[in-house]
């Protein structure tokens, strides 16, 4: 039976943002266990390291406070946790904050429910962005075809659009979008991007939140104290 989960929120700088989910958590699989920490692994035949995370980076995308929990045999206190993970891992791929949460608690990828981004457009004019931003915002909804995959559906992309603000970048424009994140609509910024300005593609493209719905001792904490260990 498993002794502590620690949830840790973790950066992928630019550098790294072209590695896949994969390679992250062969990283963070190699990087507890170099730190000698008694981290927890799948029975059967082939053990899996019990790494979850609350949603996979898109290739290509920076994320500034990724969700991962990490299941220990042993309890561990928090300040060494970190300490000695912290000490293996990179400038680019990095410890932000680790909490505790029961052992118990809802796997995070099944309690997602929003995501904040950071988007640059290269090339958009910062005034034909804001008015298209207040129109998008006045509408009760909007269809859209989603066709990422093989086969296509129609969603309500405004439902999937909490939050949306444009801000002048220089030579273009930066987004900043509150999107929903559940596991019955998952909006990428890319759509967003696609719906309002016709024929722009996105730069640079950062997570930078992620939310869950679940209650959890560890965002109790960080709505208390405003930080974490």
């Amino acid at each position: 039976m498993s002794a502590q989960r620690v949830r840790v929120w973790f950066r992928k700088g630019e550098r790294l943002r072209y590695i896949s989910h994969l390679d992250v958590l062969r990283f963070w699989e190699r990087a507890i266990r170099r730190a000698e920490l008694p981290l927890s692994y799948s029975q059967g035949f082939t053990p899996h390291p019990r790494l979850a995370f609350a949603s996979p980076l898109p290739l290509g995308f920076i994320g500034e406070a990724e969700i991962m929990d990490v299941t220990l045999d042993e309890r561990v206190a928090l300040a060494s946790f970190r300490e000695r993970v912290a000490a293996q891992a990179s400038d680019d791929l990095c410890l932000v904050a680790v909490a505790e949460v029961p052992t118990g608690a809802p796997a995070p990828q099944s309690c997602l429910s929003w995501a904040d981004f950071r988007v640059d457009v290269p090339g958009l004019d910062p005034e034909e962005a804001g008015q298209a931003v207040a129109e998008f915002l006045a509408l009760e909804a909007m269809e859209w075809v989603d066709d990422r995959r093989e086969k296509a559906r129609t969603i309500d992309l405004r439902d999937g659009v909490s939050q949306l603000a444009a801000e002048p970048l220089d030579g273009g424009t930066r987004l900043t979008m509150r999107l929903r994140a559940h596991q019955d609509l998952t909006v990428r910024p890319e759509l967003v991007v696609a719906a309002l300005f016709s024929g722009r593609e996105p730069g640079m493209i950062a997570r930078v939140a992620l939310y869950l719905d679940e209650p959890s001792p560890a965002r109790d904490a960080w709505r208390r104290r405003g930080r974490f260990e």
